[in-house]
């Protein structure tokens, strides 16, 4: 048996939303091993910090897997500039220490 590459996956927490029609998107996939790809794909359903996507996997097929929100564009919304630096401090000053 092959093994397939892996992703970063969240569990749903809260309340699910399921539209009657689902939505275009673009995902970013983060790869076990460190890549980060960006693919079309349809959100079939979501809470406030996950999203259900149904995509098409390099040599895997169609797959449905649970994403984080803040990975998730909509089609036709422009490409925000990918930044993994930590968030800065919510008072907007540097920490003393």
């Amino acid at each position: 048996m092959s093994s397939a590459p892996r992703i970063l996956r969240v569990v749903p927490h809260g309340p699910v939303t399921r539209p009657e029609h689902s939505l275009p998107v673009f995902a970013v996939v983060r790869w076990a091993d460190g890549e980060n790809e960006e693919v079309p794909a349809i959100a079939v359903a979501w809470t406030r910090e996950a999203v259900q996507i149904e995509w098409e996997a390099p040599g895997q097929g169609l797959r449905f897997d649970w994403v984080p929100a803040r990975d998730i564009r909509r089609a036709g919304t422009k490409r925000p500039a990918v930044d993994d630096s930590p968030p800065r401090s919510v008072a907007g000053k540097k920490n003393r220490w």
